[in-house]
């Protein structure tokens, strides 16, 4: 319980995040808000890189959710039918893409 307190305090847009609204045959952007809840709660809070890159990838998935330009942008670069999989094996990777990208697109 506390670990998770930590995690949400790091996380200020986890609410608008999990909630939001989107089309059912939007599996993308289904799989994505999945995979942002399983990577946040699964780090090591006393790990400062990733608890640094649970921060950004919260900025990250809010301008994805909220910013269409930025969504349709980073889904062009991405390969949707292996992220779709339901094994998928590269999330550590696909989050720090996700990242970086967002940290590209803002400068």
């Amino acid at each position: 319980m506390v670990k998770q307190k930590v995690i949400l305090n790091c996380c200020p847009n986890f609410n608008e995040i999990v909630n939001c609204e989107f089309a059912e045959e939007d599996l993308l952007k289904k799989k994505l808000i999945q995979y942002y809840q399983d990577f946040i709660f699964s780090i090591n809070l006393d790990d400062a890189e990733e608890t640094e890159t649970i921060k950004k990838l919260d900025k990250a998935m809010f301008k994805y959710i909220e910013d269409y330009r930025f969504a349709k942008n980073l889904k062009e670069t991405l390969d949707i039918e292996s992220i779709n999989h339901p094994n998928f094996p590269y999330l550590k990777q696909l989050i720090d893409y996700i990242v970086n990208f967002f940290i590209d697109y803002e400068k």
